[in-house]
């Protein structure tokens, strides 16, 4: 059945079926591109999935002219509504396809004969397994060169920081294995961040995508996103006029709710604050009044009383630890345990961030980012304050939370 068809003769009678989905960013409360895909396309009466027109057209040796086609259609399409705009169009680039080309001009030709400035449009590099970098780099750098932006997405499939290398994008989508959960799950979100931080060291923004729920889309704003796209905001669909109003309409709600967000987290982290400074304050005014030698006995009874500590323990003046840790941990796995244990009484945490910043930067409290604690395994935050003993020795009270119970 497969054989019988030749696209080759059949081009100039395919209709090909293109769609859109909207990218927004809602800092500029506004639709600011729309990523073009082909679903397909009718022939005869018969809708041909797009996986099956370009095997028909490996066959018949005409892949590049139905790639141009379907390209074509994209722009056009685009340049009935955003003429004289200046929305971003993200095109799919297949460089299995385009690599057989490259320094033919096609796609500049094509954005010039619909009079749209390369400036606005944006080339998605689609291939995970890029056998030739170097016609990969040659394509960009003369697309780059004409004005065109590139981008990558990163999270699925293979090799995808190999991608940035190769690409050095101006733009990086976070798919959806990513963003899915984000609003809940700790280690998307530091991953999230991390590629954020990368964008900005190479000049990159973000795009994240695969956005479905509102706090999906909060979560990812309050993370670092540049743009966002999913079908929260609109699934991929024909384009007009109403399609981009009723977008915006959701692109001002969200605004309005991620505004509202940030007011509550303000208020919020007020009030843990003063709850953790008071709490802290108390634990140093109980330790401040017996000696040494007592410390871990009053350590265990402030573990007892506060389920949000996972780990208390006291550092003298040099970094040296002068109480046990004392921890929820009790029953440890035996397999985790061997990596993962309470310091000792006598351990030196002078190289540690809670101790050389809180000395060396001359500050009286110290809170750090998110880490590994080495006593329980867990992601942790450790506070250190200094306070004096009842022999007027300086002491650093050092206390590990779970991220997710506070923020200070």
């Amino acid at each position: 059945m497969k054989s019988k068809i030749d696209i080759k003769n059949e081009l100039d009678n395919l209709v090909i079926d293109s769609k859109f989905q909207p990218i927004v960013s809602v800092v500029r409360k506004s639709v600011v591109g729309l990523d073009g895909i082909s679903m397909g396309a009718d022939l005869n009466g018969k809708f041909i999935p797009l996986n099956k027109l370009f095997y028909y057209a490996e066959r018949s040796n005409c892949e590049i002219d139905l790639d141009r086609s379907i390209r074509e259609k994209i722009v056009k399409e685009f340049n009935k509504i955003c003429i004289n705009d200046d929305k971003l169009l993200f095109i799919t680039i297949n460089m299995a396809v385009i690599s057989k080309f490259v320094g033919s001009g096609i796609i500049l030709d094509l954005v010039n004969k619909f009079n749209i400035n390369p400036q606005n449009v944006v080339l998605e590099i689609y291939e995970n397994n890029i056998e030739n970098v170097e016609v990969l780099q040659q394509f960009i750098n003369s697309y780059r060169s004409k004005g065109f932006l590139v981008s990558v997405t990163i999270g699925s499939g293979s090799a995808n920081l190999d991608k940035i290398s190769n690409v050095e994008p101006d733009i990086i989508k976070i798919s959806e294995s990513i963003t899915k959960d984000i609003e809940m799950d700790f280690y998307k979100q530091e991953i999230f961040k991390s590629l954020v931080n990368l964008s900005k060291k190479i000049s990159a923004l973000i795009v994240a995508d695969g956005i479905t729920l509102e706090g999906q889309a909060i979560a990812s704003m309050e993370l670092g996103a540049d743009m966002l796209q999913g079908n929260y905001f609109g699934q991929y669909e024909d384009i007009n006029s109403d399609l981009l109003s009723s977008v915006e309409e959701k692109v001002h709600y969200i605004a309005s709710q991620y505004k509202k967000y940030k007011t509550e987290q303000i208020e919020f982290e007020k009030s843990n604050h003063k709850k953790y400074e008071e709490l802290l304050n108390n634990i140093i005014d109980q330790l401040s009044t017996i000696k040494e030698s007592e410390f871990t006995t009053k350590l265990n009874d402030v573990i007892a009383r506060y389920d949000v500590f996972e780990c208390v323990y006291v550092l003298d003046e040099s970094g040296m630890q002068v109480s046990d840790t004392i921890t929820r941990f009790r029953n440890m796995l035996s397999q985790k345990s061997l990596i993962f244990k309470p310091a000792k009484k006598g351990t030196d945490h002078s190289l540690k961030k809670y101790y050389y910043f809180l000395e060396n930067m001359g500050l009286n409290k110290y809170v750090t980012d998110p880490y590994i604690s080495l006593a329980s395994g867990n992601l942790c935050i450790t506070i250190s304050e200094k306070f004096k003993g009842i022999n007027n020795k300086n002491y650093i009270l050092c206390i590990d939370f779970n991220p997710n119970y506070i923020n200070l």
